[in-house]
């Protein structure tokens, strides 16, 4: 069921928290759901229906999408790992991360600076950890846009000392076989799953086994 709860961070003059809704259950891990651009709270609830019962899992609109604040400025993966981190004291440590597209890169940064034993494992859902520059557009996410795609955040995610799970999209270009050899190599486990970029969250149940190992 949903609970009403309130971060330590609610009510403090000058700060707008992202908006997010934790769902508590039975038994189980903490989860943290990170949605993709353009997504909001509601992309990875179906996925998180179909895992196995969890303590608490947090679903979070990152800001600019649902319902969360559009500041003018401020799109960095830091920024956005710094909203999450605004709300993250409701959660009972250790966390598993899942996220897809640019949340991953989000909870990358997460588990990255939040300290020992808070975040317990990551799985990225089809995200490039790569910088492209051509992928740059100077439109009005100009900011966010090369904040991504002129920096590599490989090494963020090859040095984060947990399990981190890659699934990547057969049919999708997000990760490019150089990358998948180099995650591999830094002992990153990587496994392709059904449909493109977009169509491999349409199956909960199917990606649901996938990242706990069970079949359907």
């Amino acid at each position: 069921m949903s609970r009403s709860t309130t971060p330590a961070l609610a009510g403090v003059p000058g700060i707008q928290l992202i908006d997010f809704d934790l769902v508590t259950g039975p038994a189980g891990p903490s989860r943290l759901f990170l949605h993709g651009f353009g997504g909001d709270k509601h992309q990875l609830r179906g996925l998180g229906g179909a895992l196995p019962p969890a303590s608490q899992s947090m679903y979070v609109s990152l800001r600019a999408h649902g319902d969360s604040p559009r500041p003018a400025w401020g799109y960095s993966v830091l920024d956005f790992a710094a909203d999450v981190h605004r709300v993250a004291d409701l959660l009972r440590p250790p966390v598993d991360v899942i996220a897809y597209s640019y949340g991953a890169l989000v909870g990358a940064a997460c588990a990255a600076t939040w300290g020992d034993g808070l975040i317990r494992s990551l799985v990225v859902i089809d995200q490039s950890f790569t910088a492209d520059p051509a992928q740059h557009e100077a439109d009005e996410w100009a900011e966010g846009s090369y904040l991504r795609w002129m920096y590599r955040y490989g090494r963020m995610v090859e040095r984060l000392g947990i399990p981190v799970h890659v699934l990547a999209a057969q049919h999708s270009d997000m990760i490019g076989p150089d990358e998948r050899g180099r995650m591999s190599a830094a002992g990153i486990r990587v496994t392709t799953i059904p449909g493109d970029h977009s169509g491999c969250l349409d199956d909960p149940a199917r990606l649901a086994a996938v990242i706990t190992g069970r079949p359907c």
